[in-house]
């Protein structure tokens, strides 16, 4: 899922919208987003916007954004789509809008990412199957049923070797023993190089993150969640331990008078998967600390916005699999 610029939300909160599925150009220049039943399209370089109404983003193939618009079906004919191409290159001055300036409209709400579900994108480790006794039980009694046609193959084959008409059996043994000791091969080597996933992955997260903080005070985090069930062929494991980063979000003003929102990390700590658990839940824990800085306390500044992002340390650089927002409470 492509994660969209700052500016598309706000474009989208002006409107009384919120942003839909979007996508973004191969060179990251362009975003498209759904809102509201249009398309939203951002060039991010030159800080403007076009929205096309009616039609929806299905992708970038270059500069050139595909969008597809849905005629209405009648009695007679049925509904249709009508795809269509905009190069965004060779678009005339007026096609585009500019940005709204949030240091006059303000930042737009966060974008609070809080899925039930998540699955590491990580690569996947594998490892044999443990067997328990019945297993190996009954896999050795189908080696033996399988490996008995293999020699009653192999007698028949050699009864035939008397002549008469005991060649007979070379043609029941010569079948069934080919047959079976290509089969007691495969079984057995199948079953013992037998590996399955690790999956790492978890259900029914839930952020514990109280009322609110205050910057220079510590605030602890709690992240109570379970393993999901394994499918056939996988084995499902809960992340040994998970980034947790205070991030805050605010305009910078640029000396061209132009502006830039700013995702500043203050504070980063690793939360380790607690060795006990209740109720059959994981437990991840850690205090973050936001140190004072000046535009914290200067009342001229733009409103900012607190947040903390759970990350996967096993992606470098990746993107937070969970996102919420955090009450900025007044100092002591």
């Amino acid at each position: 899922m492509t994660r969209l610029h700052p500016s598309v939300a706000l474009i989208a909160h002006l409107s009384g919208q919120t942003p839909g599925y979007g996508h973004a150009s191969s060179d990251g220049r362009y975003q498209a987003a759904e809102v509201g039943g249009a398309t939203v399209i951002v060039d991010l370089r030159e800080r403007r916007l076009h929205r096309a109404p009616g039609v929806y983003p299905r992708g970038f193939k270059g500069a050139t954004l595909e969008v597809e618009g849905e005629e209405t079906a009648t009695a007679y004919l049925p509904a249709w789509t009508d795809l269509q191409r905009i190069s965004l290159e060779d678009a005339p001055a007026d096609f585009w809008s500019p940005w709204p300036d949030p240091r006059v409209v303000g930042l737009a709400p966060l974008a609070e990412l809080q899925p039930a579900e998540w699955t590491s994108v990580a690569p996947q480790a594998t490892e044999r199957v443990r067997r328990s006794a019945g297993d190996w039980i009954a896999w050795l009694v189908a080696l033996a049923v399988l490996a008995f046609f293999a020699l009653f193959g192999f007698n028949a084959m050699t009864w035939a070797l008397a002549g008469g008409w005991q060649w007979l059996w070379m043609v029941v043994g010569l079948p069934v023993f080919a047959a079976f000791s290509v089969l007691t091969v495969f079984f057995v080597v199948t079953t013992l190089r037998e590996r399955r996933q690790v999956r790492v992955a978890l259900n029914g997260m839930s952020l514990e993150r109280g009322e609110g903080f205050r910057v220079g005070e510590p605030i602890e985090l709690r992240l109570l969640a379970t393993v999901p069930e394994a499918q056939k062929g996988e084995r499902t494991a809960a992340p040994e331990h998970i980034a947790m980063r205070l991030v805050r979000r605010s305009i910078r003003s640029e000396p061209d008078g132009g502006w830039t929102v700013v995702d500043a990390c203050r504070n980063e700590a690793v939360a380790f998967r607690d060795a006990t658990t209740r109720m059959g839940r994981v437990l991840y824990a850690c205090e973050l600390c936001a140190r004072p800085e000046p535009d914290d306390a200067n009342p001229d500044a733009p409103p900012a916005h607190w947040f903390v992002e759970l990350h996967d340390t096993a992606v470098a650089d990746g993107a937070p699999f969970f996102i919420a927002g955090l009450r900025l409470l007044a100092p002591r």
